[in-house]
């Protein structure tokens, strides 16, 4: 007889794991949907993990184990026992199946994004409003709706008369805040203002020139959150602009070799344009000036140009003669490239032909020498930057400018580099010692060398001549003589 209980009894949890294990695989495993749903007195509620209702299916091991066990209790208590235990398991399997509750409202809150940065006409912005103001008078009684304005950063804009008037939308005021657009900081404010309870939409109005943030990234966290966004775009055209985005040129560019310059050039509408490109201060030698027909978009406007002295050569493109252009602030871009090459010298000889013998040794010196009469001096620091060295030889004062004579102190003390002068003081008209303009404006740790030529002046001069030769130059930057 008891053996018969037993074998009825073990029938009886097998049955019962059995049944478990067959709802368990109908309407978790083979169910269609990844989430268990049912509704309860007009309220949606859904599993969103109903696999961990497997935790129940350990119900026939808690029934075995309570045949087996040797407590001496009465038979209610273990009943008690074990409903407890399937309990505890069956929360337990509900707790890790992400319950929730789903309610259904018919609640809308729209929040108007309008672009008011300067890419933006002043009548778009008034068809703006007048758009909202539609929005105002056609909304139900129990939705919200809400504006905000945004150039480089975004504001809340109070709506008028209790929330029935639109708000006027205007530019923002402040140095430089309508300059840019940041469509990415409007949406991320947008997401603080939505009241719980509500749908969450947003309505975009911009021309699409984002400047600032990512906005494609932030649509697809708006996604994530329910944010459902509408795009429109001002039916107003862009005001007429064209401006210069990029001056890109090779990685490397020797001396004397040819190559080719790309201007990465934008226009919101089709119109011309003139394209001056600068080397230095001076226009580009192969190609310097040109009458552009741009088309809407990006134009890729390519010159050519050489490099003939080594060194940091600046280039700048400047556009003009424009029909139509809002901002003049983005019609000029500069950039450098240090070309490779010998070092540099600047000679600077009233008489030529004196000239040849030092030119001569410097060059057999692997230096490039460039021999100048002093009415050809550098008319700006960008140009005479370029040498490593500059000498003056035989070059009287009346001669060399004042301006000239600016440019070298800012040569030495601001750049750090140096000159050597050639000459007997008296006869050229230079002072000696501090009262020297050109040794006079130099800080103490810069190296400034007085020669006197052999041959010129009195014969004390001569003789200081025939003492001090001066040093052999080698290749390099800041050479002394």
């Amino acid at each position: 007889m008891a053996r018969a209980r037993k074998i009825l009894w073990a029938v009886a949890l097998a049955s019962l794991g059995g049944l478990l294990f067959f709802l368990y695989r109908r309407y978790v495993l083979l169910a269609p949907a990844p989430t268990l749903t049912w509704a309860y007195q007009g309220t949606t509620y859904e599993l969103l993990s109903p696999r961990m209702l497997a935790v129940g299916l350990v119900l026939p091991v808690l029934l075995y184990a309570l045949g087996k066990s040797l407590a001496d209790l009465p038979w209610p208590q273990r009943v008690l026992s074990v409903v407890l235990r399937f309990g505890f398991l069956a929360l337990l399997g509900v707790a890790l199946g992400r319950l929730s509750r789903t309610s259904t409202t018919a609640k809308v809150c729209t929040i108007y994004l309008v672009d008011v940065s300067e890419s933006v006409p002043v009548e778009a912005l008034q068809d703006a409003r007048g758009e909202v103001q539609k929005l105002l008078d056609a909304k139900p009684k129990d939705d919200v709706l809400k504006v905000i304005s945004f150039a480089r950063r975004p504001r809340v804009l109070d709506l008028a008369q209790e929330g029935k008037q639109a708000p006027d939308i205007g530019r923002h005021e402040g140095a430089g805040l309508n300059a840019g657009s940041n469509l990415q900081a409007a949406m991320q404010l947008a997401y603080g203002l939505f009241p719980p309870g509500y749908l969450k939409r947003v309505v975009l109005l911009s021309d699409g020139l984002q400047t600032d943030g990512d906005a494609l990234a932030e649509a697809e966290r708006a996604k994530q959150l329910g944010v459902r966004i509408s795009v429109a775009s001002f039916r107003r055209p862009v005001p007429g602009e064209v401006a210069v985005r990029e001056l890109k040129l090779p990685p490397r560019v020797k001396v004397g070799e040819a190559f080719e310059i790309h201007a990465d050039i934008y226009a919101s509408r089709p119109t011309s344009a003139r394209v001056r490109l600068f080397q230095g201060e001076a226009l580009n030698g192969l190609d310097g000036v040109r009458k552009l027909d741009l088309k809407a978009g990006d134009n890729d406007v390519v010159f050519k140009s050489i490099v003939r002295v080594a060194g940091e050569v600046t280039y700048a493109l400047e556009l003009d003669e424009i029909a139509e252009d809002k901002f003049k602030e983005n019609n000029r871009v500069a950039t450098t490239v240090d070309v490779p090459g010998k070092p540099a010298i600047l000679f600077i000889e009233s008489n030529s032909s004196h000239a040849s013998y030092l030119s001569s040794a410097l060059t057999a010196q692997q230096f490039d020498v460039d021999v100048r009469p002093p009415s050809a001096f550098p008319g700006s620091l960008k140009e005479l930057e370029r040498y490593d060295f500059v000498i003056l030889s035989d070059t009287p004062a009346d001669r060399f400018s004042l301006d000239a004579q600016g440019l070298v102190e800012a040569y030495v003390r601001d750049l750090g580099q140096h000159h050597h002068r050639a000459h007997p003081p008296g006869p050229h008209g230079w002072q000696e010692g501090e009262r020297d303009p050109l040794r006079r404006p130099l800080p103490r740790h810069r190296s400034l060398r007085l020669h006197d030529r052999p041959g010129h002046g009195d014969g004390q001069g001569r003789r200081q001549g025939r003492r001090r030769r001066p040093p052999a130059l080698r290749p390099g930057r800041g050479h002394r003589l």
